[in-house]
């Protein structure tokens, strides 16, 4: 890595004007029809050289691209990662807005549209980052890779899912990727990991004149939400992710009102932090169960992780080269360090990347918590532009380094 970054050049009012017109193009998901914005952004790519692309399509309507540079030499293999689809506008909501909400409207330094912040203004940071290293004639001396895809907000299972399924990530390699959704050009490194409980209880149902006869689950139940609590399972907070949380969500029990309950179900989130699985949790937890049948024979109870309800917790290091690396090139950049955010509830498509061998992290424009999937979503236009001067450096540096 250099130990002095200079910033790549790049053309502010280019990637603002393409911003606009991605957000002028509807991709909303559902119903998850990206090729409008896929021809757009293909065009766009030829018209700046870039014709190195390949074409994964795994459900009409919702193609995904990979997207190349450079020599191929030896050096470093930079990966940006991003998705073409947005979250619909409403209906109920159109009245909320104060411009309309596919107009790409520039107003007080702000980009204005669905998609302004998630992720179309990515998509034109990243495309004007290409234009970038192009315009100032830098050759990439070994491989920098576009990963664009379709079905980002409905769970990636026909983008970074099935590429997974297809055996493409593993074969596209990479040394590191930013995913670009919205950070305000921030590292976000850490995710919460989430799992979903049940927790079921056997009683013995009896008349409701006689509940001495009977075992009353739904009150086994109260004892057991009593001594759930996230403070008994979790680890103390996390700097950038906070606490460990456990909520219940749902319960049900019994059969009618002049009947002792003799069975009850309830459902439970744990959100867990770095150094938790959801198979330890579980062990905690069923370990609390043993402690409360200690106390109480007549409890017969056991906690289950829900059909495809775990997904573990998602944290690269401070040392990863990814993110030494944006913690030079944001200052270089900006002029003002990097800011180690909070990780969202989700790593996203983030995570099959890094389960696939390449590490990496949320780094984009606009401001995910604030801007993103609501009424009047925008992104600052500087925002957009630093990102592509971030994008092209980082590479810049990464590859030829």
């Amino acid at each position: 890595m250099n130990s002095a970054i200079t910033p790549v050049p790049v053309d502010g009012d280019y990637v603002v004007g393409l911003a606009q017109e991605l957000i002028r193009i509807p991709a909303e998901n559902p119903p998850g029809d990206c090729s409008g914005m896929a021809d757009r952004i293909l065009a766009e790519l030829k018209s700046i050289g870039v014709e190195n692309i390949t074409t994964h399509e795994y459900e009409a309507g919702m193609p995904n691209f990979i997207i190349q540079t450079g020599d191929g030499g030896p050096g470093g293999h930079f990966v940006i990662g991003g998705h073409m689809d947005t979250v619909p506008v409403h209906p109920e909501e159109v009245d909320a807005w104060e411009v309309p909400p596919f107009s790409g409207e520039l107003k007080n330094g702000e980009i204005w549209g669905r998609g302004a912040a998630d992720m179309k203004g990515a998509l034109a940071s990243t495309i004007g980052a290409l234009k970038a290293l192009r315009d100032e004639k830098i050759t990439i001396n070994g491989t920098l890779t576009w990963v664009l895809l379709s079905d980002g907000e409905k769970g990636d299972y026909y983008g970074a899912q099935s590429l997974v399924n297809n055996g493409v990530f593993r074969e596209l390699g990479g040394d590191m990727v930013l995913y670009t959704e919205s950070t305000g050009n921030n590292i976000i490194r850490s995710f919460k990991g989430r799992v979903f409980f049940e927790v079921k209880v056997r009683g013995r149902s009896v008349h409701v004149s006689v509940p001495e006869k009977g075992v009353n689950a739904i009150e086994k139940m109260a004892k057991i939400i009593d001594a759930f609590r996230a403070e008994r399972i979790a680890p103390p907070p996390h700097p950038f992710l906070g606490p460990g949380t456990l909520a219940f969500s749902t319960i049900k029990g019994g059969s009618a009102v002049n009947v002792v309950g003799g069975r009850c179900s309830a459902t439970f989130d744990v959100r867990m932090l770095p150094g938790q699985t959801s198979a330890g949790v579980k062990e905690k937890l069923e370990g609390i169960l043993a402690e409360l049948a200690q106390d109480d024979p007549e409890l017969d109870a056991s906690v289950e992780i829900m059909p495809s309800g775990a997904r573990e917790v998602t944290e690269i290091a401070e040392e990863e080269p990814v993110v030494q690396l944006m913690e030079q090139v944001v200052p270089a950049v900006r002029g003002t360090p990097n800011e180690y955010l909070p990780g969202i509830e989700s790593p996203g498509a983030l995570r099959l990347f890094i389960e696939n061998g390449i590490p990496g992290v949320f780094f984009g424009p606009g401001e995910f918590i604030s801007e993103a999937h609501l009424p009047n979503e925008r992104v600052p236009a500087k925002n957009l532009v630093d990102a592509a001067g971030m994008f092209a450096t980082a590479a810049r540096a990464h590859c030829n380094g």
